[in-house]
């Protein structure tokens, strides 16, 4: 076997090793609706938005649109609530315009 032929099996082998086994996915429910259902390319990210201490989920999409999904109570598993728009300081719903 050559050298060449060799470190490419190594690589493969390791390839084969550090392959990283993930639970299937889980849609997130917010109400009674999937989390960012019809939207595009729903990007949600745990963050507490009303500072009550429990990790609303903020999601954003393709066209820029803000929504959160705050989190009802310290329950197992989570349960939020429906999403609503998120709104900037001055009371009008935050638009970042396709981000």
């Amino acid at each position: 076997m050559r050298l060449h032929d060799l470190s490419l099996l190594v690589c493969a082998a390791l390839a084969v090793a550090q392959s990283p086994n993930f639970a299937p996915p889980v849609r997130l429910m917010a109400g009674e609706v999937h989390l960012g259902e019809a939207r595009l390319y729903p990007s949600p990210v745990f963050h507490d938005l009303n500072g009550d201490g429990a990790a609303d989920i903020v999601v954003g999409d393709l066209r820029g649109h803000l929504t959160v999904a705050h989190r009802k109570g310290a329950s197992s598993p989570a349960v939020y609530a429906s999403e609503e728009k998120v709104l900037g300081a001055d009371g009008k719903i935050l638009d970042l315009q396709n981000w």
